[in-house]
């Protein structure tokens, strides 16, 4: 029997710039092994990591696999949960070294296995896509930014149209139902950050359906005060924090100051917005109850040219991501020739059965 497979995010194109969750893949003092990947575009990292990860699921392994979002059909990294063990992307933008060299944390250095004189020859090219590559993610960056702005307005005004009473009954009813009854653990839970969606050259991709699954009883949050889920969201993985139960946090991908998903695997629950769930959810909690329609009406028009506005802004910064993976294929193509492939392959057996002994 296969094992399951959960698809997410650890790091994303935000309005701040790239956004990592890296150091919540595997906590250091939790895991068996870290194996950091380090070498440049088209060396195989991707691929070495979906091939090790497809071994373990084939074995009846549970498999984590981190994407990138400036690939979202790459890998950035895998965990191999049973074993403990995380392989992971440690290269630019998630610059990732190790915490405990040796102990815990091992480099597998790819630059070993490429042909540098032919790489020397490549010089000013590699360079000249880099910074291209730097220039796209900054522009990208900057629209992502205005679109963020347009997203607090729109938050703004959605707020002037809640009744504040009526928000905090529903907020009560849920942290009754949810909380309030639960007893402590006795222990400090444990609080891990990701992103099951993220902004990407294919446009905004989300992974909902491997994160939320069958076994969770789901609560969807649903309405347009998209701030107050979020906080709603923020209250709710606190309390969980607190009667220490081990939380992980989803984030939105344009703003990750903003919660969209709560998972509590210990008791098999999830909070989140998105409405892919809507069909499959335990309960549904219409926030709209606590807006008031006349209030809202007169602001649905400035409302309505921000979300258009948005978008614009938001495909713009799609073109540039997308502008800046054709810049990074063509970095792939000067580095595909000059590897050992056949070199990575050894690699990659040793470190299958390394990872094997932690079963």
């Amino acid at each position: 029997m296969k094992g399951n497979i959960k698809d997410v995010f650890p790091g994303g194109n935000t309005y701040k710039g790239f956004h990592s969750f890296y150091d919540y893949m595997l906590p250091n003092d939790e895991a068996n092994r870290i194996f950091c990947i380090k070498g440049g575009p088209g060396v195989g990292k991707s691929s070495f990591m979906k091939s090790v990860a497809a071994k373990f699921i084939d074995m009846g392994c549970d498999v984590e696999r981190h994407h990138c979002s400036s690939d979202n059909n790459s890998l950035d990294g895998i965990v191999i949960k049973q074993a403990k063990v995380a392989v992971l992307d440690g290269t630019n933008p998630h610059v990732v070294d190790p915490q405990n060299p040796g102990a815990v944390d091992e480099i597998l250095n790819f630059g070993e296995f490429w042909n540098r004189d032919g790489l020397k020859l490549e010089r000013d090219t590699v360079q000249s896509l880099n910074q291209d590559i730097k220039s796209l993610f900054g522009s990208a960056y900057h629209f992502l930014a205005c679109a963020k702005e347009l997203q607090d307005d729109i938050e703004t005004l959605v707020n002037q149209a809640v009744d504040k009473a009526g928000l905090n009954e529903l907020v009560l009813n849920l942290k009754s139902e949810l909380i309030d009854e639960l007893r402590s653990t006795g222990r400090a839970g444990r609080d891990r950050h990701l992103f099951q969606s993220a902004l990407t050259p294919d446009g905004r991709v989300d992974y909902t359906d491997t994160v939320i699954t069958d076994r969770f009883r789901c609560y969807l949050l649903k309405g347009v005060h998209s701030k107050g889920a979020s906080d709603i969201l923020d209250m709710l993985a606190k309390e969980y924090l607190m009667k220490g139960y081990d939380t992980e946090i989803y984030h939105q991908p344009l703003n990750p100051e903003r919660i969209e998903t709560i998972l509590i695997e210990r008791l098999g629950v999830a909070v989140t917005v998105y409405d892919s769930v809507n069909d499959r959810a335990f309960k549904i909690i219409h926030l709209d109850e606590a807006v008031l329609p006349d209030k809202l009406h007169t602001r649905n028009d400035m409302i309505e040219t921000d979300r258009r506005i948005m978008n614009l802004l938001l495909g713009e910064a799609f073109q540039r991501i997308r502008a800046a993976k054709q810049k990074h294929d063509e970095l792939e193509k000067i580095y595909i020739p000059q590897m050992d492939f056949e070199a990575v392959g050894r690699l990659e057996k040793q470190i299958i059965d390394r990872i094997k002994s932690y079963l």
